[in-house]
């Protein structure tokens, strides 16, 4: 019997309610970082470069790779309280470093790159931290329906604010408008504490093992964990770069309005905010089996509408609004699928490793597709423009079509995820 099963229905529902309003304030200070617009849009403002720019996109994902795992040993000495709160700390040191850069003369472009790294450690301390915590105020049968309900609240919450962010960005924005979004994702950090104050803790949780070797060596021998582990690194190599290549085309080469920019990476919140709502459907409906590999088929099409995005096509917002939707059906569904299969992968007594284990797959993948693309960019490699059966291609086409290959190419890694397998002989607890 899990923590969470000796808690009353009651005490369990108005848990979920904090947790909910908590995941509010957390996704308005994430989506900020990772909807990339926002600062690239800033760094542009700031005579940042082209590969600069697509290298700020992927800051968050390189402490992820570093630190998740450490940071998961840190949460198991300090507990998940101390580890939160430091998290907090981070994150609000993070965004008045990015709000504060026009002031640092010729370090603003430093100022923002760093404010996005340690915004990233401090990611990486709170990922230890809240899926775990979680995991003590929900039964296995709450989870699916748990993680799309919050996160369809609190995309519909993020999505309004960008929204209006994009209206208030139309033709030429001043810098201190971004500024001011900055400082306030910093102060929002502090009421998401606030929340996870309130929830409990599982006492095992509180004594996991501190020993690094020893509990990542429990996740090494976790067949099911590593092979699931593996099948998201490859999806996010290729996924996760094609949205921070598109606003890159966007601003740089197609040279579109920042207020149209911003606009349409709302319309992948919306995307996003449709595919938490058509997940109760889903979980209702189809295995999750069915789920995995539909995501993973909606995002290959979601990278081939990129593709037909080429200077002179006409309705070029319409193109990339249709697949930044999709995209944020598709960030809708792994998000849910990952979160739900992390915690039935991992071995009782070490989920905060096991978490970490698995969301370090997602970051290595996300920072390979990205840095990848980066220096693709950034070296001179490819030539601005080219044709193709008569029509003026960009450099941003062949990076496109390399992320469809490689989506093509993660679909050899679907006999090792344990969902898909369907008769497995190690740890699966769903």
């Amino acid at each position: 019997m899990s923590f969470a099963d000796t808690l009353p229905d009651g005490q369990r529902k108005h848990y979920r309610h904090i947790a909910i309003v908590s995941a509010m304030f957390s996704g308005f200070a994430s989506q900020i970082i990772e909807n990339n617009a926002p600062v690239v849009l800033f760094l542009s403002m700031l005579n940042a470069s082209d590969s600069l720019a697509m290298f700020s996109t992927s800051l968050a994902g390189i402490a992820n790779v570093l630190l998740l795992i450490p940071g998961a040993s840190l949460c198991a000495f300090l507990g998940l309280r101390k580890t939160y709160t430091l998290s907090s700390l981070l994150g609000f040191i993070a965004f008045f470093m990015i709000a504060s850069a026009p002031y640092c003369g010729g370090f603003a472009r430093h100022a923002v790159i760093g404010g996005g790294f340690i915004f990233g450690l401090s990611v990486t301390v709170y990922q230890s931290t809240w899926y775990p915590l979680l995991d003590n105020i929900l039964k296995s049968d709450e989870r699916s329906s748990f993680f799309a309900s919050m996160r369809f609240i609190y995309m519909i919450f993020v999505a309004l604010i960008l929204y209006v962010l994009g209206k208030f960005l139309q033709s030429k924005p001043e810098i201190w408008l971004l500024q001011c979004v900055f400082a306030a994702a910093g102060i929002s950090l502090w009421v998401r504490k606030s929340c996870m104050d309130k929830l409990p803790i599982a006492p095992d949780m509180q004594h996991e093992s501190p020993d690094l070797r020893k509990s990542l060596n429990i996740c090494l021998h976790n067949q099911s964990l590593t092979g699931y582990s593996l099948y998201l690194c490859c999806f996010y190599i290729f996924y996760a770069a094609a949205i921070p290549l598109a606003l890159v085309y966007m601003k740089n080469s197609l040279n579109m309005a920042a207020g149209t920019i911003m606009i349409l990476t709302s319309v992948n919140i919306v995307g996003k905010i449709a595919g938490f709502f058509l997940l109760g459907r889903f979980i209702k409906n189809f295995s999750m089996k069915v789920q995995i590999i539909g995501t993973h088929l909606i995002a290959l099409l979601a990278i081939l509408i990129l593709l037909t995005a080429i200077p002179s096509a006409k309705g070029l917002p319409v193109i990339f609004g249709a697949a930044f939707f999709l995209f944020g059906i598709v960030y809708a569904l792994i998000n849910c699928t990952a979160a739900v299969e992390m915690l039935s992968l991992a071995r009782p007594g070490n989920k905060i490793m096991a978490v970490a284990f698995c969301m370090t797959a997602i970051a290595i993948g996300t920072v390979g597709g990205t840095l990848l693309n980066t220096l693709l960019i950034g070296c001179g490699a490819l030539a601005e423009s080219w044709q193709f059966m008569g029509l003026a291609m960009t450099k941003f086409q062949l990076l496109f079509g390399i992320c469809a290959i490689g989506m093509l190419f993660a679909m050899l890694f679907f006999p090792i995820v344990p969902a898909i397998i369907g008769k497995r002989d190690d740890y699966y607890q769903p």
